[in-house]
């Protein structure tokens, strides 16, 4: 919109708001001079205009009360509030000073509120927010009341001829200002923001401080007296009508705006019907407690969703996922952080299923975490082929290939934590006389049952084993020193020979057994892969020299 069409809007609110009005009434006064008393009449019309005033101030305080905004609209209702009161005692005591006096101090005070417009808004408090519209009601309510009261001190408002005293012209005049200075308020803001209420208050205040002009030039009943009544509650009228307009606005927006949340909201329903169906989602409570699954870890888990809810999330804890690695992922949530990795869990039918897992904790509103939610992606075809790739196929055992990977990890790891480091190599004592005496068959067997004791007793997340061929296989474990670590490696030894697997060929005894090379060091003192393989190998081969069915120690 162009700023001379703007300005051109003013020029014709000022037309028909001052110039106009002011025209007709110099023509009722000096042109239609009647005197014209109508006391309903003159009730019926102050008592619309407060009604309207109260309305526009109730509409004004409840729009910016979330906010506690002290809006230059706030300010305009409550001029209005307290020109409401003053004008409902206005018109209900009968005709005279008080009547004139009530009308005059409504529009005095009414016009100083109106004025203060020009005050920047600000924030305060809720408390502060109520107080002030209530205290101007109080203050004009009691101020009404004091003069009902006290009639004696109610200025002069008549002079001898039964004109309007200069009170009673000062008290009109000081409003009107007030009025004028609001509508340059409001103008102002109109050229900045092109905001159609902006307008539609200069138009309100213009109404206003006419009617005060014309006060003056007025006598008691007549019709420019009329005139000045007729045109406030314009002003009134002009003012409902745009909250009405602006309301009806509002709500067209918020019906709008419904419709589009209820379209967003059906387009959300279908998305998260395919995140149920297809994403592997639960929420807990901070005992693990699951309140809520999706369709789709129903489907993974086998489970229905009436058998989870309610129960401990360990009812698909797979047995080979050992107590210190929930452990860990329990420390890490408890301390307000995420977890995410790869778990493995058993469904229902016993079968077994991998999956990624991000573990968020849930926070409410004032920071503190009320439970936890999980979204897990099936990655068991991906575990499958890196299990196929690490794996030797006959014994399930970790292959010599992964052992290349992980000893030099764990060796860094022991080096970084300061923690003991064992390196246990094993050979299967006289296996080459095993296969001649009993078959491959038979020997096959006896690979897959030591390794089957090798795996069973090796169940800490920091204990890896391996066959590296043949019938050579280690085992990486951590956290033992040497005592601790040649005891475990001992029993192990024994769990072999108490297979009681017949070897007629082994020197040793007269069943399957193994000899084994420990090597235990700690930290820093830690060899490098070569020497340390150089080492254990050695300690193997001490082990067998020395009888075989034993264990061979050292660092």
């Amino acid at each position: 919109m162009q700023v001379e069409n703007i300005k051109y809007k003013l020029l014709k609110m000022a037309l028909y708001t001052i110039v106009l009005p002011l025209v007709l009434g110099w023509l009722l006064r000096f042109v239609f001079p009647t005197i014209y008393i109508n006391i309903p009449l003159h009730t019926v019309l102050e008592s619309v205009g407060a009604t309207i005033a109260f309305i526009i101030t109730i509409v004004f305080y409840i729009k910016y009360a979330r906010y506690g905004l002290l809006s230059r609209f706030n300010i305009a209702a409550f001029g209005l509030l307290s020109m409401g009161v003053l004008d409902i005692f206005h018109a209900v005591v009968l005709p005279g000073e008080l009547f004139v006096f009530l009308h005059s101090s409504a529009v005095f005070f009414g016009g100083l509120f109106l004025g203060a417009v020009w005050i920047k808004e600000f924030q305060i408090s809720q408390i502060n927010y109520r107080f002030f519209p209530l205290s101007i009601f109080f203050f004009s309510f009691l101020f009404a009341l004091f003069f009902i009261a006290f009639r004696e001190y109610v200025p002069r408002i008549f002079d001898a001829d039964n004109s309007f005293s200069i009170n009673a012209d000062l008290l009109n005049i000081i409003g009107g200002l007030g009025f004028i200075a609001a509508s340059f308020s409001f103008a102002q803001e109109y050229l900045k923001t092109r905001e159609l209420q902006e307008l539609v208050f200069v138009g309100f205040t213009m109404l206003c401080a006419t009617a005060a002009v014309l006060f003056v030039f007025s006598d008691l009943w007549s019709l420019e007296w009329w005139l000045w009544h007729i045109l406030r509650l314009l002003a009134y009228v002009i003012a409902l009508y745009f909250l009405y307009a602006q309301y009806k606005k509002e709500i067209l927006q918020i019906e709008d705006t419904n419709e589009k949340l209820a379209m967003a909201n059906k387009t959300i329903g279908k998305y998260l019907d395919i995140v149920d169906e297809h994403v592997i989602t639960s929420t807990t409570d901070l005992r693990g407690i699951i309140t809520q699954v999706s369709k789709a870890f129903c489907q993974i888990s086998g489970y229905s969703k009436e058998e989870l809810i309610g129960q401990a999330h360990n009812i698909v804890r797979d047995p080979d996922m050992s107590s210190e690695f929930y452990a860990e992922i329990w420390r890490t949530l408890k301390s307000a952080k995420p977890w995410d990795g790869e778990i493995k869990n058993r469904k229902k039918d016993g079968s077994v299923y991998w999956v990624k897992t991000a573990i968020t904790p849930l926070f409410d509103e004032i920071g503190n975490v009320f439970g936890y939610a999980s979204v897990r992606q099936d990655i068991t075809d991906k575990k499958c082929l890196e299990r196929l790739s690490i794996t030797d196929a006959l014994t399930e055992l970790y292959n010599r290939r992964y052992f290349n990977e992980v000893i030099e990890e764990e060796i860094m790891r022991a080096k970084r934590d300061d923690k003991y480091f064992s390196f246990l190599m094993i050979d299967i004592d006289h296996f080459k006389q095993y296969n001649d005496t009993y078959g491959h068959q038979s020997g096959d067997m006896v690979l897959k049952k030591t390794a089957e004791v090798f795996k069973n007793y090796s169940k800490r997340t920091s204990d890896f084993v391996f066959r590296l061929g043949g019938e050579e296989f280690a085992i990486l474990f951590s956290g033992l020193d040497e005592v601790k670590s040649f005891t475990y490696v001992h029993e192990l030894l024994q769990k072999i020979e108490d297979l009681h697997i017949a070897h007629r060929e082994n020197s040793a005894s007269p069943y399957v057994t193994v000899s084994m090379g420990l090597l235990v060091q700690k930290g820093e003192s830690i060899d490098m892969y070569g020497e340390l393989y150089s080492k254990a190998d050695a300690l193997l081969y001490k082990a067998k020299q020395n009888g075989r069915n034993r264990v061979v120690s050292g660092a």
